[in-house]
This record gives C-alpha cells, structure tokens and sequence, in this order.
C-alpha cells in the first residue's frame, strides 16, 4: 500500500465498505480522487478529510471546515469526458442541500473557466473544450428542466449573442435561472443576424429586456448595432443588457449603446427585477 496514495481497492477496505460504494463516493465529489490509468487513486489526506465529514457534503467555511470541492471534481469530470460523472454529481450537489444557483455559477461556470484557460494555455486540445462544453449544456438541460416555475410570467426576457458568437452555455444557463425567477425566456441562441435579433424583439409579444452577450471582442461591432437597432426601433421602450467576457465594465456596456452592464448572472438578475418590469 502506498503511503500517500492509495487504490480504491485500499480506500474500500479502510473504510470497510464494498467498492462500488467507494467509487460512488468519489463520482458524487464526496471524496477526492485523480484519475490513474484505467483506475483512480486518492490520497491519504483526502481520504483522512472524508473520514472527519469533510467530503460527504458541503459544510460551511467556518473555522478549520470547508466546502466539499464540487467544482474542482466537476472539472475533472468534464475533462474526462464523463457525462454519467456529471449528471451524478450535478444530483449530489442538489441534494445536498444547494440550490440551482449553487449548481450553475459556483459549481459548473468555475469548472468550464478552467477548462477555457486550460485551452488557452495548451494544456489541453481543443477537442476537450468543445466535448466539455457539450457534455454540460447536456447535462444542465437534464437537471434544470426540473426547476421550471407554473404561473403568471411577469414578461418575456430575449436573449441570445450577436452574429460571430458561437458560445451558448451562458445563455442556456441563464435562460433557467431567469425562468426559475418568473419570466418567460425566448432564447435566441449564438450567432443572432442584427435583422433578426430586432425582428424579434418587435414581434414577440411582452418583451420587457433584452440581453445579450458575447465572449469574443470581434463580435462588439455586430453587438453595438444590433443594440442600435432595437433601442431605435422600440423607441428606448425596455431595458437593454450587455454582457459577456467581451463586455468589460459599465462604461464599455455604455459605449456599445446598452443601458446596463452585468459582469455575470448574479449581478444581472437583481438588475432585471428593478428594471425589467411591465409598462
């Protein structure tokens, strides 16, 4: 057995439990492991924190406590390519005890930025990127379905990204937390033509904002004129939000004609119940 490493097989028998039992453990993200081969192994540290209850659920940050490292295991997960993996751990983190917010933007966009940068930086292939990307607009559109609201919408929120943007993960899992808040969402999607962007912020019924996003800085001039457009044909009616890794403070969502900045989802959706409201 080694001293700082150990097998599944070794981490079982410590823990007196059958193996798949310790290999739940490790696929829900209670227990720590790095991937070897064909096989996983877990350091003694890491199985020493399980054993104390750090890593059967999330705990709080107070003291010598900590939380349950969700985001670094749905990194792994996603790298592997383990869509099973994901969805198991998305269920886990649910159950215990966190919220759909938790979920998206503490748990899996952290997870997807390290992915980015692995990319960025040659530790990966793209190939890896673009099968994590898949794997978690799959795995989310599993679990948020779930979270669908019934009722009275208080309006209709357009989004979607401007003719060049491809990327759609943002807008997927925005569209199910601005949902889950009581508006109806029509998603248009990547890659928008400005004509068709403003067609339908003109003939949706209900419209109450518009926002969109993009990642990429050569996508600004088709973002500027198609806020442009809709502000010009609506008569500066409803609220425009820009966003996006592209967009870079308040200053530069001003400069693109939008009236509002938000840096992420949880800056934009306080900013959509004061300002996206019925007239």
């Amino acid at each position: 057995m080694s001293i700082k490493n150990l097998t599944l097989h070794e981490v079982a028998e410590i823990l007196d439990v059958h193996y798949m039992t310790a290999y739940r453990y490790v696929r829900e993200g209670r227990l720590h492991a790095i991937k070897e081969g064909r096989g996983w192994v877990v350091k003694l540290s890491d199985l020493n924190a399980f054993r104390k209850g750090f890593g059967s659920a999330v705990v709080p940050k107070t003291g010598n406590r900590k939380v349950a490292p969700w985001s670094d295991r749905m990194l792994l997960l996603l790298i592997s390519g383990d869509e099973r993996g994901v969805v198991t751990l998305m269920e886990s983190v649910l159950r215990s005890g966190n919220d759909l917010y938790f979920l998206y933007l503490d748990v899996l966009v952290p997870a997807m930025r390290a992915i980015g940068k692995k990319w960025e930086s040659g530790e990966i292939d793209v190939f890896v990127e673009h099968r994590a990307s898949g794997i978690a607009s799959r795995s989310a559109a599993r679990v948020g379905s779930r979270f669908s609201k019934r009722g009275v919408r208080k309006g209709t929120v357009l989004i979607g990204s401007p003719e060049g943007e491809w990327h759609v993960l943002g807008s997927q899992l925005l569209s199910d937390l601005i949902h889950l808040e009581g508006w109806k969402i029509d998603d248009l999607g990547p890659n928008v033509p400005v004509e068709s962007f403003v067609a339908a912020a003109t003939q949706i019924p209900d419209v109450v904002a518009v926002c969109i996003a993009s990642t990429m800085k050569e996508t600004l001039p088709a973002m500027r004129e198609t806020i442009a457009k809709i502000k010009k044909t609506l008569n500066n009616s409803i609220p425009c939000f820009a966003g996006g890794a592209a967009v870079l403070d308040s200053e530069h969502a001003e400069s693109l004609g939008a009236d509002y900045w938000a840096s992420d989802l949880r800056m934009l959706l306080p900013m959509l119940k004061q300002h996206a409201i019925r007239t």
